[in-house]
């Protein structure tokens, strides 16, 4: 560091750190009595204008005009918000503004003539009744055939949705929480993900070393709406 910097430094009476308290012994400043603590002291706060007010070095000038002088990188700015939740083994994502809420599993009250579709009954989300689906039958996935033990306790999650007038409600094996990534982060499904799964996702995002479906959000209510009339 320049002088500058070092001489104003050893203008400046510390007396907060020798006789106040921020002091190794025990703080003996007499303006303590009617300041109760330094930084309500005058002299605390001339000391800090005083730094503040100090000229700058030359080096510290050159630092900032080269980082400054460096070109902006344009980034892609244009990102998408997701609920990361688990179907079995399978890792998907859905557009967060449309889930409504996460709530621990509840009971699922069955209804009649509901066999072969995808209705699994009625849940109660905060007193009123919401119709239960089974997303991993819309999507065809199977059971989890892995062992999911990890260093935290796994709970399963019923996923509350909705857009305009339609509302389901789904249970996941597990639910991540919301995941932000940027468009060119979507990559295309390979042609190894199953045909009726690979019809309702829009790409594939890498996380932790998964792969994660995206849903397309208006083809599964439309999907939805249309497995009910």
């Amino acid at each position: 560091m320049t002088d500058c910097k070092d001489n104003s430094a050893q203008q400046l009476d510390d007396c907060w750190n020798r006789i106040g308290v921020w002091s190794t012994g025990r703080a003996s400043c007499p303006e303590l009595e009617n300041v109760v603590h330094c930084r309500n002291c005058a002299l605390y706060s001339a000391a800090g204008r005083k730094v503040l007010d100090r000229p700058t070095s030359d080096d510290y000038r050159h630092e900032w005009t080269e980082r400054f002088a460096i070109p902006r990188q344009e980034e892609n700015c244009k990102t998408q918000s997701t609920l990361l939740f688990r179907l079995g083994d399978e890792w998907l994502a859905m557009q967060s503004n449309c889930i409504d809420e996460i709530t621990p599993l509840r009971s699922i009250h069955s209804l009649p003539r509901t066999e072969g579709t995808l209705v699994k009954g009625l849940v109660n989300i905060r007193g009123e009744l919401k119709l239960c689906v089974s997303l991993g039958a819309m999507l065809q996935l199977d059971k989890a055939r892995e062992d999911y033990i990890e260093d935290r306790e796994i709970h399963e999650r019923m996923i509350s949705l909705s857009r305009g007038d339609q509302s389901f409600v789904f249970p996941a094996s597990e639910v991540y929480g919301i995941h932000h990534y940027s468009e060119d982060a979507l990559q295309a499904s390979p042609t190894t993900v199953s045909r009726s799964k690979s019809s309702f996702t829009t790409g594939i995002l890498e996380w932790r070393d998964r792969h994660i479906g995206v849903l397309d959000t208006e083809l599964v209510f439309y999907a939805l709406s249309k497995d009910l009339q």
